[in-house]
């Protein structure tokens, strides 16, 4: 479901904008970011008013002990060629730069999202909803979460054309079509950049 992009094995991991398209073998794709990232032991709820979230979801920082559930909510969202491996996601919990925010419904992981930063803007890498809880909120809270625990600036993703049901989510938490790229994930799979229009930092 929604956004994928950086796909890779243990030992291998690929890099490219949100949704799995052009990559750069042998390194996630990224920019350079100073915020630190709380560790597990520090792990704290992700800044999201509790408005914004469906009743019962909690969404935090992801731990290391979550990524095995992680990997189970994207091999249930994603075809397997754009679910990330237990490998990938253990990759981009350790880099400083990415934020791995998870939801949780009474103790069971039940989506998440990824995001960094990328010169003055922030970047929804990956956004994944467990199938049995689409349709009720969470991704759009997912997509929240992720804006606040990034610095100020625009936000960006990419999603596939054809992706009727994300494009609409993500226009309903305010992103506008920014740019069409054809062929994006591949011949005559095009892709579109969405925005998110926010102020920069110190604005």
């Amino acid at each position: 479901m929604f956004a994928s992009c950086l796909k890779g094995n243990a030992g291998r991991v690929f890099g490219a904008e949100t949704g799995g398209g052009r990559r750069r073998r042998g390194r996630v794709y990224h920019a350079e970011m100073t915020v630190p990232r709380p560790r597990a032991s520090e792990a704290a709820p992700a800044p999201a008013a509790p408005a914004e979230r469906p009743a019962g979801v909690a969404i935090a920082h992801a731990r290391l002990r979550d990524l095995p559930g992680i990997a189970r909510v994207q091999r249930r969202a994603f075809p397997p060629r754009l679910a990330y491996t237990l490998g990938t996601l253990l990759v981009l919990w350790a880099l400083p730069w990415v934020r791995l925010l998870v939801a949780r419904r009474e103790g069971a992981i039940v989506g998440c999202v990824i995001g960094d930063r990328v010169l003055e803007s922030g970047r929804v890498i990956n956004l994944a909803v467990d199938p049995a809880a689409q349709r009720q909120g969470i991704g759009g809270a997912l997509l929240l979460a992720i804006e606040r625990s990034l610095p100020a600036g625009d936000m960006i993703l990419m999603v596939h054309a054809g992706n009727l049901a994300a494009r609409s989510l993500y226009r309903r938490v305010g992103y506008e079509d920014d740019t069409d790229l054809p062929d994006y994930y591949g011949p005559g799979r095009p892709g579109v950049r969405m925005r998110k229009r926010r102020e920069a930092e110190g604005g």
